[in-house]
Parts: C-alpha cells; sequence; structure tokens
C-alpha cells in the first residue's frame, strides 16, 4: 500500500491523504472496525467513535488527513485493539485463486519448468502450480519460493504449498542464492522503500541497481525492485507473471523499470481487470505479463477486462498497443487505451481549440501546518491567548468548506484562520508558543524540521482554488483571497490572465474527459488531483469557450451539483465537434469513471 504522507513531488496524492482502508491499517483495526467507528462518530456522546475525524472527500469512499487519523490514533493508543498484522505491515496481499491459476497456467508451459515465486506468502502461487501439474498429469515441477518472514515460511510449509527444500528463508532481494530459471510467478509487496529499515532498503536498492543497471529511485516501491531482480533471474526464453499497482502504469520513478523490460522481453502485455482482485485492499492492481526473455519490444499489449475467469488467455485477447515510448514519456496511455475510437477523434479534434491547463495557470500544493489543531486555533483559543487579529488569517483549511459555495471564496463564512505570527512575537503570542511546545507540538515531524517551528511556510493567497481529491474536480475563484492548506491545490494566474476567463474555459465537459485522463484515483473513486496532473488537465482556450454562464455555474456549485457545472460549457463544445462529439465527449467520461469507480 501507499503511504501517502511520504509521497512526494508529482507522485504525491497530495501530501498527507489516506483512505479508510489505510487509515485502518495505521490504526491496526480492521476495515469493519473502523466503518463501525464512522457510521457511529456522529451519533454518540463518548468513546472512540465520538473521537472520529470527520472526512475530507466521501463521494466514493471516505478520505482522511493523514495528520486526523494520527491524533486520533494518539487520542487512543492506550485503548485495546487488535495489533496491525504483520502481512499489512510488510505490505503483502494475498493473491485469490482465479488471479494465481491464470497466470500460472500462462506461465508454467512444461513439466520441466523450474518456477520461482519470490515473495510466497500463504502459498497461493505455490498450490496454483500444484493444481496446474496435476491437472496436466505432470509428476512433479520444481517451484523455488523466497519468504523474509519465518513463521510465514514456516505456514506455507506446514501447509503443503512448497518443499522445505527449495525455500528459501530471508530477503529475496538481499544475499539468497537463487538458480537461473524459466518461470517467474507472484505478488511481490506493495510497500515503499523509505518505509523499510536500513538492511531492508539497502538490498533493494542495490538489487534494481544491479539488475537495470540504474538504481531506482528512493522514492520507489519494493516491487520495482523484486520485477527487475526477477528479470536478471530468468533464462533466455523465460516467462514473468506479476500482480503489480495500477501506479506502475503512470508514476515516474517506474519509467526506469519500463524501459529495462522493453529490453528483457520479446511480450509485454498489461491485463487491467474491473472486478476487484484483492478483496481487501483499495489499490488498483494490473497484472504483468511478460515473455519471451533475451527479446526485445518497443510496444505493450493492453488488454482491459470487466473480470478474470478461468479460461482467460492472454495472448490471444483482444488488446490494445500502447508505445513504451508514450509510457517514458509520462502520458497517460493506458487510459487513453480505455476509450473508443470515436471519442479520441474528437478529443483530437477539440486538441486546436484548447490547451494544458498550465499554460494559463499555475498549480500547487497550499501549506502544510504540521499540526492542525495548533495552527488553526479555536475561536476559543484565539480569545484564551488574545492572539492578534493581524496574525489570523482565513484559511481553506479543509476542502469540505468549499463543497456547498458559490462560485468564490466570498460566498462561505470563514469557519478556519491559520496563526501566521509577525516576524516578532506578542506577548500573547509567546505564551501560545509556550503551550505548542508544552504539548509537543514543536517535535511533529513537519515542526522539528523548520526554524522557528511555528512559523508555517509556503503561505500564500492563491488565485483561484482547485479540490485536490473529490469526485469531480471543482474550480473556485479566491475573491476573498484566502490562504489555504494542502487540503485543495492552489492555482496561480499567468500575467495577463483572468481568473473569470479561466473559470468560463474550465468548467466545460472537455476538461470532466481530461480530468479523468490525467488526475489518479486514490481508491475508492476518489479523484487526487497533484499539481503535474491539473496542470495537464486540458481546457477550452478563451476564445473557444463562449459565453460564461455565470449565474448558472454558480447555482450548481452552491448545490453541490458539480456535473451540472460542467454542463454550462455544453455549448461551447457543441459549437465545435456537434452534437454528435459532445455525446461522444460524454460517452468518454461514463467510460473512465465507471473504471474508477469500478473497485470502489
Amino acid at each position: 500500500m501507499i503511504n501517502m504522507s511520504e509521497r512526494q513531488g508529482d507522485e504525491l496524492a497530495v501530501n498527507g491523504l489516506v483512505d479508510s482502508r489505510r487509515a485502518a491499517e495505521l490504526l491496526g483495526i480492521s476495515v469493519n472496525t473502523f466503518k463501525v467507528w464512522a457510521s457511529r462518530s456522529k451519533s454518540v456522546k463518548s468513546g472512540v467513535a465520538a473521537d472520529m475525524p470527520k472526512p475530507v472527500a466521501t463521494m466514493h469512499g471516505r478520505v482522511y488527513q493523514l495528520e486526523d487519523i494520527e491524533e486520533f490514533g494518539r487520542k487512543i493508543a492506550m485503548s485495546a485493539r487488535a495489533p496491525r498484522t504483520a502481512e499489512r505491515e510488510a505490505g503483502r496481499y494475498f493473491t485469490p485463486d482465479v488471479a494465481a491459476d491464470c497466470m500460472t497456467r500462462w506461465a508454467v508451459r512444461t513439466e520441466g519448468d523450474v518456477i520461482l515465486e519470490p515473495s510466497v506468502g500463504d502459498g497461493q502461487f505455490a498450490l496454483a502450480v500444484q493444481r496446474y501439474g496435476r491437472s496436466r498429469g505432470w509428476k512433479k515441477l520444481v517451484l523455488h519460493a523466497c519468504e523474509l518472514d519465518s513463521d510465514v515460511a514456516a505456514k506455507a510449509i506446514a501447509s503443503g504449498a512448497v518443499d522445505s527444500s527449495y525455500l528459501h528463508v530471508g530477503d529475496f532481494l538481499g544475499d539468497v542464492v537463487l538458480p537461473q530459471v524459466d518461470v517467474v510467478i507472484g505478488n511481490p509487496p506493495f510497500v515503499r522503500v523509505r518505509e523499510l529499515d536500513a538492511v531492508l532498503k539497502a538490498n533493494a536498492l542495490s538489487a534494481s541497481k544491479r539488475a537495470m543497471g540504474v538504481q531506482m529511485d528512493k522514492s520507489g516501491s519494493v516491487w520495482m525492485a523484486f520485477v527487475a531482480k526477477a528479470t536478471s533471474l530468468l533464462r533466455e526464453g523465460g516467462r514473468l507473471a506479476f500482480v503489480l499497482p495500477l501506479d506502475f502504469t503512470y508514476v515516474r520513478y517506474a519509467r526506469p523499470l519500463w524501459e529495462y523490460l522493453s529490453r528483457m522481453f520479446g511480450t509485454l502485455s498489461v491485463v487491467r481487470v474491473k472486478q476487484r482482485v484483492f478483496s481487501d485492499i483499495l489499490q488498483n492492481v494490473l497484472i504483468l505479463f511478460a515473455d519471451r526473455k533475451g527479446g526485445a519490444t518497443d510496444t505493450i499489449r493492453f488488454i482491459a477486462r470487466d473480470a478474470l475467469n478461468y479460461d482467460f488467455d492472454v495472448d490471444s485477447a483482444p488488446n490494445v498497443a500502447v508505445r513504451v515510448a508514450d509510457v517514458v514519456a509520462g502520458e497517460r496511455v493506458f487510459q487513453r487505451a480505455l476509450l473508443s475510437r470515436d471519442t479520441l477523434e474528437v478529443l483530437g479534434e477539440l486538441t486546436s481549440h484548447s490547451a494544458t491547463a498550465d499554460k494559463r495557470v499555475k498549480f500547487s500544493i497550499g501549506y502544510v501546518s504540521g499540526n492542525k489543531s495548533f495552527f488553526h486555533p479555536s475561536l476559543a483559543q484565539q480569545e484564551l491567548y488574545g492572539l492578534p487579529d493581524v496574525s489570523l488569517l482565513p484559511t481553506v483549511e479543509s476542502s469540505r468548506q468549499l463543497f456547498g459555495a458559490g462560485v468564490g471564496t466570498s460566498s462561505i463564512p470563514v469557519t478556519a484562520k491559520l496563526w501566521v505570527p509577525e516576524a516578532e512575537l506578542a506577548e500573547s503570542e509567546r505564551r501560545y508558543v509556550e503551550y505548542g511546545e508544552q504539548q509537543g507540538v514543536d517535535m511533529a515531524y513537519k515542526c522539528r524540521i523548520r526554524s522557528p517551528w511555528y512559523r508555517v511556510p509556503g503561505v500564500r493567497r492563491p488565485d483561484v482554488l482547485l479540490t485536490a481529491f473529490s469526485d469531480r474536480p471543482r474550480l473556485y475563484l479566491n475573491d476573498a483571497s484566502w490562504v489555504a492548506s494542502n487540503s485543495v491545490l492552489c492555482g496561480y494566474l499567468r500575467k495577463g490572465e483572468s481568473a473569470l476567463r479561466l473559470l468560463a474555459s474550465w468548467y466545460t465537459p472537455l476538461t470532466l474527459l481530461t480530468s479523468e485522463l490525467q488526475i489518479h484515483s486514490l481508491g475508492g473513486g476518489v479523484m487526487i488531483a497533484v499539481p503535474r496532473e491539473a496542470d495537464s488537465v486540458r481546457i477550452l482556450n478563451e476564445g473557444a469557450s463562449g459565453d460564461f454562464d455565470y449565474s448558472g455555474l454558480d447555482s450548481a456549485l452552491r448545490s453541490n451539483d458539480v456535473l451540472s457545472a460542467y454542463r454550462t460549457g455544453e455549448p461551447a463544445i457543441k459549437e465545435l465537434v456537434g452534437k454528435e462529439g459532445l455525446e461522444l465527449v460524454y460517452a468518454g467520461v461514463s467510460e473512465l469513471e465507471a473504471w474508477r469507480k469500478s473497485q470502489s
């Protein structure tokens, strides 16, 4: 799973966002328990549920600020609850039989194949190999397996999933001695390298460098190193089948791996399935099928299916060819491949009448306070410590403040203020700093790495505000000159640009479609916009946006009817590509939205 608090740059899913499942993991409780607490939070007066933080997005899956969850965890730290499971700690998730069987039938071709499962877990793949061998009447298949956790390894042996003589207990990415094999199959850990201890981190980085010739980015995930080393262990003509996160199709740190695979294999296939492959995680996944080790290819066969079944044949399945060079260049080609040819043609027609948003506005994340409750003091705290009004700036502390607002921030009441002291502290502010130190606020990570700890960096007044996580992105004028936290994206207009003209260009079906193409989902159907993605959304050129229905847009936003807000721009699209073209744009939106929400 992805630790959202640790993601950086354009691969940051807006610093500090977690979904319900990730929140449950961090708290060491089951998802069901977490959901019960959330459902009871408004109806109880005391107890654990009463302290539950409010989600910042709830469209198709609850999303929370990480710091809210961490604070919640501190409040209930002494409460009895089940500890975080070792499986989740290790980023280990087990594979349903149908996926393991499909992958095994494709990967294993003869009784003489030597097979490797580099992260055996509960032995699902090993058992799938056994089932397949029995179905073919084969007496014995040699399967080497690795497992870092000795207890898990012992369970795999006890269950009969693996032969102890072929089980290597230790870090697959470390000094485990393994033979060359014909098949590698498995489900590597989904865990960030920076979350590992020093030894495991060093092993992951060195293993990837030995295999690929370049060291993977330290912001990357362990599965990348697993794929690289597994490939290096394959004999010529060998096959690899891995379950991997959907992140693989778009994150920057994975691009060297795509280049490496294209040099190592004659055929690459990626299968994406609407039906959830894992029942216990929200993260979307894909299956990579890499064939003919020793060859090379410049294309990837992309296969999109509603579900996996036991007779699925990856080699004969209908597919769309995706260029490796386009993936490496950062284009969202796997998303585009989900669209019909007719929709892509209309999108091409609209290209000459539009531009990427960054030509007119530049997005960035807002400030990160380090402690929400301290830096956004309540009215009672403001009065108790006598904090000067000049140091309290109206802020969008949470994106939910904007939901139900009109076109701009002037339409909503001030519900939160950020404390931003002057260069020289007033006496009342010194007392507030002392209070913060007594509460340990100065020791929070973001606070202790800055000097002085109580000055929040990056506090600016953006021209426009874009929701960073929502069912559909919402753009607002910051006509009241508020500051904004990292719960929204802050937009700064290019020279000569008008905020109203930008709004008119933004709210059209074209933006809806290209948002689905460019902006990724955290899981649960919620769109998570990072600056680079928001910058890449295409919006109509000023001259093509037509008459601006300001009143209709304002009314739609006040009603929280975001789709109607985007429909205010329908006349402009219809003028350019006709009624049929408009319908094809909406067809594309519906298709991509269905994929985004399919596993919510």
